[in-house]
């Protein structure tokens, strides 16, 4: 477990050892922040809206909830983010490696197979943390200013950490599949479109094919838990398709260990 976290350490520094790392955090800062403003904005409106409805006394006049106004669209807008941003993380984790001739005198060192993915798991997921802590201040700053459901939230926030599992365990068995960081970020970064667009692509509302490919994308499960729910289906997805691409690195990089 030592070395694990050794190597986890070692690649989550790495991003912040290069100015790719630095400018992620800064296009996720500035995008997540015009999407918190703008739904701030949105929602000043329709209070606004609401309170000369009251004044007029309008009889059937409408409430202004800030969980669907405003929390649930920004967790979605967070989530959709993260599936070009993970593409840029995961690129370099293998694919670099195997470009540099390094990831041969890494599985020559005394790591397993295990170890080496799961510490190169670990490292990118750490810094994928530090992006959705961008997310956790918002959070914070609108329970100062509004009220929002502590449950919901929280739970939002937990499958958008979920949600961000499943891309970074799919895009390190891409980087595995590659040997070039530009190659690795383009073919997770349609894969992770394919998934996403599947649903809108399978044909009409009763086909079979359809309901199969809205199964299979990702941000299809993560629209419940941003608008607050804990869906278990959800729940089982996430940990279900991490544990398979993790399977699916693990045998590549322990193919290339027998090579070796």
């Amino acid at each position: 477990m030592r070395k694990t976290i050794v190597l986890a350490s070692k690649e989550f520094r790495g991003f912040l050892r290069m100015p790719l790392g630095y400018a992620l955090l800064a296009v996720y800062a500035l995008v997540t922040g015009m999407v918190f403003m703008a739904l701030l904005y949105l929602f000043r409106e329709q209070i606004l809206r609401v309170a000369q409805q009251a004044q007029l006394a309008m009889p059937s006049r409408p409430v202004v909830d800030v969980q669907i106004s405003l929390v649930t669209p920004y967790l979605l807008n967070a989530a959709a983010l993260l599936i070009f941003m993970v593409p840029f993380l995961t690129m370099r984790s293998f694919a670099q490696e195997k470009h540099s001739r390094s990831l041969e005198v890494l599985v020559s060192f005394p790591l397993s197979a295990w170890e080496i993915v799961a510490g190169k798991f670990l490292g990118v997921l750490c810094y994928t943390l530090l992006l959705l802590g961008i997310t956790a201040v918002h959070l914070v700053i609108l329970s100062f200013i509004s009220t929002p459901e502590l449950l919901p939230t929280l739970g939002g926030f937990v499958g958008l950490v979920l949600f961000a599992m499943t891309l970074v365990a799919i895009g390190l068995f891409v980087s595995s599949l590659t040997t070039g960081q530009v190659e690795a970020a383009v073919l997770t970064l349609g894969l992770f479109m394919g998934l996403v667009m599947a649903s809108e692509t399978g044909g009409s509302d009763s086909s079979w094919l359809r309901t199969v490919l809205v199964y299979l994308s990702p941000l299809h499960y993560y629209e419940e838990f941003g608008r607050g729910m804990l869906p278990f289906d959800g729940l089982f997805f996430y940990l279900g398709a991490t544990v398979l691409f993790m399977a699916l690195t693990l045998r590549g990089v322990d193919l290339l260990k027998w090579r070796g």
